[in-house]
């Protein structure tokens, strides 16, 4: 028996982290940083006080607050809606310490998020070595924990952007659970940033799943379905920011004309010149801008980065990639350690892997990749996944 083997049998044998277990190590390897950085305040944050400071003197009087914010938004301000309440509880509550109460509250949603991480991995894989591994990759993502700090929605829109999916997954998991109990926190998400558009195409696509035969995945028919999906929705999107007086109706007509903006200027990454295009001319340029964004969304960094910042994304974004891109190349071929209903929930992460992808890579890629935050989770989860088949693979039966 080759020397591996033991090896990896131990490996699958190994005992998952307790929730517990999970909680502490996340808080006492983190805690450090938010406390170095203190609450942080960026230049959202201060629109986000602003109009929780307003929605508290209306006496929370959301119609007149969303007239009022339509003027100067790009966005419909409903879609920011409960994000501002929460901000403007936290006013009430803790007053001029809101944004330090807000603080607590994103490094006990992060906290709650690298357990939920876990804990569904475990489930999913049967591994413990996939949960160790799930840990062990949370801790190393600084993307995830830089936000913690501020006074933005990330980090508590990424732990409910991945409850829903976890939620999601139990259900693909156990056909007997009600996709009621889903539909509540989906419909706070959407109302919590704009982003939470995408839970609606990731929730279709998990239900979907749920509901279909394994002997209906045909690799090859879904994958020429989502290609000619997402080139559709390029280029009728590149249409509409070709000349936004196209887009008919008034509702998101100021989001088209802020894009546009961006893509006249062949922007690639937001505030990042040596990732633009030349200025768009003809139809094909705008698709080629969505393209180049697309590819960047996936960047492990840039070129204004640190050699230490660099080390730290390099520590994250590589076994991650190669563990999650192992799995992706099993799943094609048919050849995993896991049943169907696992392979189910981990095409479920990669579609809501993709839906982010694609709606930035029209929108927009932010300058330090903020808004990639949400897929984070999910590739953690199909890296622990990637890593309990390569250990099952060399484990002895």
């Amino acid at each position: 028996m080759p020397r591996a083997a033991p090896i990896a049998f131990r490996l699958a044998a190994a005992a998952p982290p307790r929730p517990w277990m999970a909680a502490l190590l996340i808080a006492v390897g983190h805690v450090g940083y938010v406390l170095t950085l203190g609450a942080a305040m960026a230049p959202d944050s201060q629109v986000y006080a602003y109009w929780s400071a307003r929605l508290i003197e209306s006496g929370f009087d959301y119609p007149t607050l969303v007239v009022e914010a339509s003027a100067s938004a790009s966005f419909p301000p409903i879609l920011y809606a409960l994000f501002a309440t929460l901000v403007a509880l936290l006013r009430l509550a803790f007053g001029s310490e809101w944004a330090t109460g807000l603080a607590v509250l994103n490094f006990a949603a992060h906290i709650a998020l690298g357990v939920l991480v876990v804990k569904l991995a475990v489930r999913t894989t049967a591994s413990g070595i996939a949960g160790w591994g799930a840990l062990l990759l949370f801790l190393a993502s600084f993307d995830l924990l830089m936000w913690v700090p501020f006074a933005l929605s990330d980090s508590t829109f990424v732990f409910l952007a991945f409850l829903i999916f976890t939620l999601a997954a139990r259900r693909i998991l156990d056909s007997t659970r009600s996709w009621l109990a889903v539909l509540g926190p989906a419909a706070a998400g959407i109302f919590y940033r704009p982003t939470g558009m995408v839970l609606i195409p990731d929730l279709l696509w998990a239900l979907y799943l749920s509901r279909t035969g394994t002997r209906r995945l045909g690799r090859g028919a879904a994958l020429a379905l989502l290609g000619a999906g997402i080139a559709a929705a390029a280029i009728a999107f590149a249409w509409f920011i070709q000349d936004p007086g196209r887009w008919p109706l008034d509702s998101l007509a100021g989001a088209f004309r802020a894009v546009a903006a961006e893509y006249a200027l062949g922007e690639v990454v937001s505030a990042r010149s040596e990732t633009y295009h030349a200025p768009p001319q003809a139809l094909v340029d705008y698709i080629l801008i969505s393209a180049d964004r697309f590819a960047h969304f996936f960047a492990i960094g840039a070129a204004g980065y640190s050699p230490a910042h660099w080390l730290v994304q390099l520590a994250f974004f590589l076994p991650c990639y190669a563990l999650a891109g192992w799995l992706a190349v099993a799943l094609w071929r048919g050849r995993t350690a896991f049943g169907a209903l696992e392979r189910k929930v981990f095409l479920a992460a990669f579609g809501a892997v993709i839906s982010y992808a694609v709606f930035h890579a029209l929108v927009q890629v932010d300058f330090d990749w903020r808004y990639r935050t949400p897929i984070l989770p999910h590739l953690i989860l199909l890296a622990a996944g990637g890593l309990a088949d390569l250990v099952k693979r060399r484990a002895p039966e």
